[in-house]
């Protein structure tokens, strides 16, 4: 056993969490069915009044888009740009947008392995082929560089633990 670290701790874990879970504090807003929808709308469709949220997402409703807005402004998330008699703009706070590349991860992944899903072609894409480069590099910051812009869209740095291709079976899958 690695000193500081007991069974349950990965020894590539550098603190120990106290009562909780980054992942779980995290998905307390986040994880809420519609809020990443929600923060997609505004962060990445630059789609900031609530009717125009409805619209571009079918199966979301009034009440549940109102609530979402609600939870995600008292999370930190969201803010009024601007009020009006009739109507609210909202834009992303800082930590909006520090959550914009959970959303561009998830942008990636549904590329690759739902295609059939999202593209009429039903071929998967790389990020690179679903957004202009500048806009990903805006979004993304450093990550960009080498996390998404790689040749072929899909492997990752080596140092972040993450396996390069579904070929590398270094890593135990559940049931093995």
């Amino acid at each position: 056993m690695v000193a500081g670290h007991d069974r349950s701790t990965p020894p590539e874990l550098r603190v120990q969490f106290e009562g909780g879970c980054p992942v779980k504090a995290s998905l307390d807003v986040l994880g809420r069915k519609w809020a990443l929808l929600v923060l997609r709308n505004i962060g990445l469709y630059q789609t900031q009044r609530f009717n125009e949220m409805l619209r571009i997402t079918p199966g979301l409703t009034k009440r549940v888009l109102a609530m979402r807005l609600k939870e995600l402004q008292r999370g930190g998330f969201i803010r009024p740009l601007e009020r009006g008699p009739n109507f609210t703009r909202w834009g992303l706070t800082e930590k909006g947008e520090d959550a914009l590349p959970i959303l561009m991860t998830l942008v990636h992944f549904g590329s690759k392995w739902y295609a059939g899903e999202v593209f009429a072609d039903g071929k998967p894409r790389t990020l690179n082929e679903v957004f202009d480069r500048s806009y990903i590099r805006k979004t993304l910051g450093e990550m960009a560089g080498e996390t998404f812009a790689a040749p072929d869209g899909y492997s990752f740095p080596r140092s972040s633990g993450v396996r390069e291709s579904s070929k590398d079976r270094s890593i135990p899958r559940r049931g093995n």
